[in-house]
């Protein structure tokens, strides 16, 4: 996973740090050695931190490695080993445990002449050890303006504060770069299809029309931050039905309310399904938000196409007879001769006409919807939009092709062909279903 990191950067971000805890090194000689890393770059699981070692002779005389610290030193005159990550290329590849929150913990770096001959021994030099960085406090983020209204999807992250003031932002989906959080909700959950934090429909269920998202570091839930979001109900809802046959008839009550909270009022709408016994609620901010309701009838099945003819046989060939026929001729002597003689060929047979078309079935009927209004609701009936929809009839099938009459046989004559067999008649196309009642009552204030 890559992690984009970003923060406050002083100056002294931009200069080498030498490692925690003081260099062990050989007697044998009297140079000193140190490793320095890169600051910039946090010390964490799956990142890839720059090192060098620095070699200052008892002369004073100061060597560096390449790469990292600009120096002239090769890499390969040394073997490095690490406790928790792998070396490669003058960087060490951090593999300590995620879960393990890492405040006062060390990979530690233990550094080697490398063996050049056979036989030869290893030469320890120096181990030092590197501490890790490690979160002390997190935020939970979401990208400036959001609705707030029901069933609205807010897009979130965390950002992750470490100790050297520098700091990660992970943003949803959850499934992917949320793992390492525990999440609390009050009138919100995380979305099945998008990951990210979704407000829950149902405006009832809110407790004081707020919702909260409580999230915690799951290695030290000690580490934790709360967002709470009022809901403002400013939203263009839209309520869709559609059934398989007659569209459902619903049964909508409407009344308004003042919210002393957000300063608004509030059109509260309840709609019951008849035929499924389900009730759906929307709250709609007479102030920016509306409603459309919409109950569609199922369209007609297409019809099925009609089968093709099967084609004609082949007619059969001619019979074939030999005639022989003996003459005496003048001088006493005989001639045969023998003639092959072929018959007329058989007539190919006819093909078989195609199958019709099915019909299509006719599109359900619109249901009938009625909305129960209170007096108070009288001026803002057109945030109310109401669509009975019928259902569209279904295509009619496509007739079966007629099948190819059969080959007339050969023969002297050759048989006739048959004849092509007629194509089926397409299916008509089913009705439209008609439309239901729209009807709006006034009545007692609810």
């Amino acid at each position: 996973m890559k992690f984009i990191i970003t923060g406050l950067v002083s100056l002294v971000w931009c200069l080498p740090v030498i490692a925690q805890s003081p260099s062990v090194n050989t007697k044998t000689d009297m140079q000193k050695y140190l490793l320095e890393y890169d600051p910039a770059v946090l010390r964490i699981k799956g990142n890839s931190l720059p090192i060098g070692i620095v070699v200052i002779s008892d002369k004073g005389q100061k060597t560096q490695t390449k790469g990292f610290l600009n120096g002239v030193d090769n890499w390969s005159k040394y073997k490095i080993e690490v406790d928790s990550g792998n070396y490669s290329n003058g960087k060490i590849k951090i593999n300590g445990n995620w879960k393990v929150y890492k405040k006062g913990d060390s990979l530690t770096v233990n550094v080697y002449t490398k063996n050049w001959f056979l036989g030869g021994k290893e030469k320890w030099l120096f181990r030092q050890k590197i501490p890790y960085n490690y979160e002390t406090n997190i935020n939970i983020l979401t990208t400036g303006n959001f609705s707030k209204a029901p069933g609205d999807h807010v897009q979130f992250g965390v950002r992750k504060h470490f100790d050297n003031k520098m700091f990660i932002d992970k943003w949803a989906p959850v499934k992917k770069n949320l793992k390492d959080f525990i999440f609390m909700f009050n009138g919100v959950h995380i979305s099945k299809s998008k990951g990210d934090l979704k407000i829950d429909n149902d405006p009832t269920q809110i407790k004081n029309g707020k919702i909260q998202l409580i999230t915690l570091l799951a290695k030290n839930t000690a580490i934790t931050d709360t967002l709470n979001v009022l809901l403002d109900y400013v939203a263009n809802y839209q309520f869709n039905t559609q059934s398989n046959g007659r569209a459902y008839d619903l049964n909508v009550t409407a009344d308004i309310y003042p919210d002393s909270v957000i300063n608004a009022k509030l059109l509260k709408i309840k709609i019951q399904n008849d035929a499924t016994h389900k009730t759906y609620h929307y709250w709609v901010n007479a102030n920016g938000g509306s409603i459309a309701i919409s109950s569609k009838g199922g369209n007609g099945s297409d019809g099925l196409n009609g089968t093709d003819g099967a084609p004609g046989t082949p007619g059969s060939s001619g019979t074939v007879s030999t005639n022989i026929k003996t003459v005496i001729n003048s001088d006493g002597t005989t001639t045969t001769t023998t003639d092959i003689v072929t018959g007329q060929g058989g007539d190919g047979g006819n093909g078989q006409d195609g199958g019709k078309g099915q019909d299509g079935d006719s599109g359900g009927d619109g249901g009938n919807i009625i909305i129960n209004y209170s007096p108070a609701v009288t001026p803002y009936l057109k945030l109310i939009k109401v669509f009975n929809i019928p259902g569209k009839g279904g295509s009619g099938g496509k007739g079966g092709k007629g099948g190819t009459g059969g080959t007339g046989g050969s023969g002297n004559p050759n048989g006739n062909a048959g004849l092509n067999g007629q194509d089926g008649r397409h299916g008509f196309d089913g009705s439209n279903g008609r439309k239901g009642k729209v009807t709006f009552i006034m009545t007692n204030p609810i």
